[in-house]
């Protein structure tokens, strides 16, 4: 009888191990690799963040390659202009100026890239994108996008929104973090940044969405897709990576 209980007690062991395995699994290998982790908030969206860690943020208005293996996450940054479907706003791209006279007035964040780190930082709807702050990224061989800043020093921004997309930013954590966090569910603006606040966001900054979504990163070798809709993919113009030094 008690052999019979041993055996029922390990068979159900390892049918619950099946089950906690069969979930969401958070990946976090070695050295430069991505590092990925899943979180539930207390809203009941489910989350995806990719750290970047010691990566390199870098931006590019060229389609990133994907048989490029320094490559390991890669998604659209700036919104795409429907007339001229070049990038919205102002862009650098590592010292080089686009749309200088194109500033996007209705956009209040931005971010700079500078030897692979970032700051997100508002713009004062674009009031700050001066000569000056331009010479000085164009200087360090900088790069720069406009969008919409969700979170400014640990403050939420507010909205009045009702659309429900799946949501994606690139956040700086506390402690100094860097990462792209997703919505697994489509929700609300207003949902995504209350609960980006609760994930730690110190500043955040939105990345495209919506029929733009469509990305991809690189964990064991394969490449996995992200995005739900997809359906403007061919029309993106410029994206952001994380890479290998």
């Amino acid at each position: 009888m008690k052999k019979k209980l041993f055996i029922i007690f390990f068979l159900c062991l390892i049918t619950f191990g099946g089950l906690i395995n069969y979930g969401f699994k958070n990946h976090k290998p070695t050295s430069a690799s991505l590092v990925i982790e899943n979180k539930k908030a207390a809203s009941g969206y489910n989350y995806t963040i990719f750290y970047k860690n010691n990566l390199l943020m870098d931006v590019s208005l060229k389609r990133p390659d994907k048989n490029d293996k320094n490559i390991l996450i890669c998604i659209p940054a700036a919104y795409t202009d429907l007339q001229s479907y070049f990038v919205d706003g102002l862009y650098i791209d590592s010292g080089k100026v686009y749309n200088k006279n194109k500033v996007n007035h209705s956009l209040g964040g931005a971010i700079k890239i500078i030897n692979g780190n970032c700051e997100i930082f508002p713009t004062q709807k674009g009031k700050l994108l001066n000569d000056s702050l331009i010479n000085l990224i164009v200087s360090k061989k900088g790069s720069l996008f406009q969008q919409i800043q969700m979170v400014e020093k640990g403050v939420g921004a507010k909205y009045k929104d009702t659309k429900l997309f799946q949501r994606r930013a690139i956040v700086k954590l506390k402690g100094n973090k860097t990462a792209i966090i997703e919505s697994y569910e489509h929700i609300t603006l207003t949902a995504f940044t209350k609960d980006l606040l609760e994930l730690g966001a110190v500043d955040a900054l939105y990345t495209d969405m919506g029929a733009w979504d469509e990305g991809w990163y690189r964990q064991d070798n394969k490449l996995i897709t992200i995005g739900r809709m997809k359906s403007q993919t061919e029309k993106q113009c410029n994206w952001v990576v994380f890479k290998e030094k």
